[in-house]
């Protein structure tokens, strides 16, 4: 009998598998609320107004460091999954926890021009690399199978979480000490949240059980993944969709003050799309579990392109609605990623095919605010902005919908 069969059998016996790994479940969504790939990502755009007015950059000069902090994190991110698949969980964590919170110190201290600020972008991300989704869904992805979809929806929901109340809060401590003394605000709550989750995480055993692999079997699998057209089809796939939605995520802020929202109110809608994030998380892993991923990905993305053409050509009174749509495409996305790798091609060699994927997630989430901001820049208005993001996103409809059934 394999392990996963005696772990199947073990999980019939004793409740299911929420009920053995709940506590794993709750702390792995609290790390990637407060990991690389969240906290940061959801409040960058509140920066923006601030950095402008202080060093005089254009919107695409201040969205330079989500692009250097995503090409960072996604050069890193496949030695990263080696290193996650072999050690596990708690080391890489606190060791990224800790440095993503000295990252936030150097960025309230030392930023004064575009390269110091790309730089320590850069540095920020490959600190925290291991803080990222990569480590907690293989964990997630090792001891859930039947109800996986669900258990990964309510993991990466904690970056809803993050959503829903960092552009709020932090909002309120740039108001408060200045866009500088936010950076040190978030790296104290880094520092005391990550201290929790890493103690937390050392007691867990199903955090050792899903640590142990054999190494022929991923360096085999690996190889084998890389010559199918899946694995390159699902990386063409989120490549698009995050085009499409990584720079709407960071610019949404500045399009809603374009239509005509005061600051606290736009972030107040910004804080809808976590809102939105969460449910589109769980409802989605739910989803997948019992439908075919690919088409839940496509009715999602339907529905999203839908709503960002309305908010171009109806503007502020369907603002709420989009943030929602928006928000809830966000909350697919990366939940599909560890999803569709574990269903396709196991989870032996899980860190390494995940890492390259979610590098791709991760250089078009940086190139997509680049890309956005610049045609703002260009056309005076984000109007052009968001019918670019729609078709980004009507390519990856398409790419979605060519990818072949899920063995048994």
């Amino acid at each position: 009998m394999s392990n996963q069969e005696s772990q199947q059998m073990n999980d019939q016996n004793t409740g299911g598998e929420f009920s053995r790994n709940w506590l794993l479940v709750l702390v792995c969504a609290l790390g990637i609320g407060v990991g690389v790939s969240a906290l940061p990502f959801y409040t960058q755009g509140l920066f923006i107004e601030a950095w402008i007015a202080d060093f005089g950059w254009t919107r695409a000069q201040a969205s330079f460091g989500i692009l250097g902090s995503t090409l960072a994190l996604a050069a890193v991110l496949p030695f990263v999954g080696s290193l996650v698949d072999r050690y596990g969980l708690v080391k890489p964590v606190m060791i990224s926890l800790l440095g993503l919170s000295l990252a936030y110190v150097l960025l309230g201290l030392f930023v004064q021009s575009i390269a110091t600020f790309v730089m320590l972008a850069m540095l920020q991300a490959t600190l925290g690399s291991a803080s990222s989704p990569l480590a907690y869904t293989r964990a997630i992805n090792a001891v859930f199978d039947k109800q996986r979809g669900l258990a990964l929806g309510i993991v990466l929901s904690g970056a809803g979480v993050a959503a829903t109340f960092g552009p709020t809060l932090i909002s309120s401590a740039i108001t408060e000490f200045g866009w500088r003394g936010a950076y040190f605000a978030m790296a104290l709550f880094t520092f005391i949240v990550g201290g929790v989750i890493v103690a937390v995480l050392s007691r867990l055993s199903g955090v050792k059980n899903s640590v142990v692999i054999d190494s022929g079997a991923a360096s085999k699998g690996f190889e084998i993944a890389k010559r199918s057209r899946t694995y390159w089809t699902i990386m063409a796939a989120i490549f698009c969709l995050s085009l499409g939605l990584g720079g709407l995520m960071i610019h949404f802020v500045p399009i809603l003050l374009e239509v005509g929202f005061t600051t606290n109110a736009a972030a107040k809608i910004a804080g809808v799309i976590g809102i939105a994030v969460v449910s589109g998380r769980i409802l989605v892993g739910f989803a997948v579990d019992r439908i075919f991923a690919p088409w839940v990905a496509i009715f999602i993305l339907v529905a999203c392109i839908l709503g960002v053409l309305a908010l171009a050509t109806m503007g502020s009174v369907v603002a709420v609605p989009v943030a929602f749509v928006i928000g809830f495409s966000v909350g697919a996305e990366v939940d599909l990623i560890g999803y569709l790798v574990a269903r396709y091609f196991g989870i032996h060699a899980y860190g390494q095919i995940y890492g390259r994927q979610y590098s791709a997630f991760l250089i078009a989430t940086g190139m997509s605010p680049v890309i956005l901001g610049a045609v703002r820049d260009v056309t005076g208005s984000y109007t052009g902005s968001l019918y670019t993001a729609a078709a980004f996103m009507f390519l990856s409809v398409i790419l979605f919908a060519k990818l072949p059934k899920f063995e048994k």
